[in-house]
């Protein structure tokens, strides 16, 4: 599955904040990542957020567009759509 990503760097705490309408992207999911956008550090934090947060490797999240941009396409495996609305449900955090 595709998922378009708003990343916000230098956050106090890597976090998931809710959905965003971008539009260039249509639906995005926020993120606010506790790393500098310099050398693809937030881009590794990025990875591992969302690995941890999903559960599934590292190797399964691959960068399709983005990577020097605030805005993010990302590739994850198929069945992390029920992951994501639990998550985000679970957590009670809103679209924006």
């Amino acid at each position: 599955m595709k998922l378009a990503l708003k990343v916000i760097p230098n956050a106090k705490k890597s976090e998931a904040v809710g959905w965003e309408e971008d539009p260039r992207a249509g639906r995005a999911l926020k993120l606010r990542i506790a790393a500098p956008p310099v050398e693809g550090k937030a881009n590794k934090a990025v990875v591992l957020f969302l690995s941890a947060w999903l559960d599934i490797p590292r190797s399964s999240i691959s960068f399709l567009r983005g990577e020097s941009s605030r805005l993010k396409v990302v590739e994850l495996p198929d069945g992390c759509e029920g992951k994501l609305a639990r998550l985000l449900s679970a957590e009670d955090v809103s679209g924006a």
